[in-house]
């Protein structure tokens, strides 16, 4: 609480004052009550409305703006050279402006049960470290999905900077920071949308293709199997996608490369 105390101020007396008489000073005093300072918060918020797997909706994968708790961005089985998919993310800075970056974190690849066609391959699994290839056979490429709708459109939506087959490989990805062109969130609801277009093989990026759903022949993003090999077989990779936030406000230089994780 502040007080504010306005000065006394007392009046020259000139007559004579009677022995044990008793003078008041005139005074004043006034008070401010209840002031309040309250801490601020950022709150970053995560939705999709969706994801397809070889150009085919897959049902009950899309959900509301919510903090993460156990919603999976991607869970597939039995993946082939030449599968692909694409999963929408929207972000949402709910109170105030924030820096935005995505980390992948907690990388798995297991080799799980080596198989004859992963050792004509190449593998090392007999060595002893259980380490499978899977994520160098997976690629990914992200964008900013401005309408959204799941089409990438090189003219106008910005790549996030991250080249497909490195992805797995770096361990985080800046979607707003000082370095970047993306502009912060800028809080109070603001959301941004996110495509991720995965293929098992190698993605062909063309910037004059139709545009079309990813993965189909002739779009601005493609699938080619042949970049996945025998090597990656029965292998399983599991890994966490991080969503992190940070203020903007009195943090002018905020870099996703300083962020340490929990």
């Amino acid at each position: 609480m502040k007080k504010i105390i306005t000065s006394g101020f007392m009046l020259v007396v000139t007559l004579a004052i009677a022995a044990g008489a008793t003078t008041a000073f005139f005074n004043d005093t006034e008070t401010s009550t209840g002031n309040v300072l309250t801490a601020g918060n950022i709150d970053l918020t995560v939705d999709s409305f969706g994801s397809t797997y070889n150009n085919g909706e897959i049902f009950d994968s899309d959900f509301p703006a919510v903090d993460l708790t156990d919603e999976k961005f991607f869970e597939f089985e039995d993946i082939k050279p030449g599968d692909f998919g694409w999963r929408h993310l929207s972000i949402h800075a709910e109170d105030n402006p924030a820096w935005a970056c995505l980390f992948v974190d907690n990388i798995d690849d297991d080799e799980n049960t080596p198989v004859d066609p992963e050792f004509d391959a190449g593998d090392d699994a007999l060595d002893g470290v259980p380490y499978g290839e899977l994520s160098k056979e997976v690629e990914l490429f992200a964008w900013e999905d401005l309408l959204p709708n799941g089409i990438y459109k090189p003219a106008n939506e910005t790549v996030l900077p991250v080249t497909p087959d490195s992805f797995f490989d770096i361990p985080y990805i800046t979607y707003a920071d000082s370095l970047s062109t993306i502009l912060p969130l800028a809080g109070l609801g603001d959301t941004r949308n996110i495509g991720l277009f995965w293929c098992a093989g190698t993605i062909v990026v063309n910037p004059g293709g139709a545009l079309i759903a990813p993965g189909l022949p002739g779009s601005t993003l493609e699938c080619d199997g042949s970049g996945m090999s025998d090597i990656a077989q029965t292998d399983m990779f599991t890994a966490d996608v991080v969503l992190y936030a940070e203020q903007t406000r009195n943090n002018p230089n905020f870099k996703c490369a300083d962020v340490v994780l929990p």
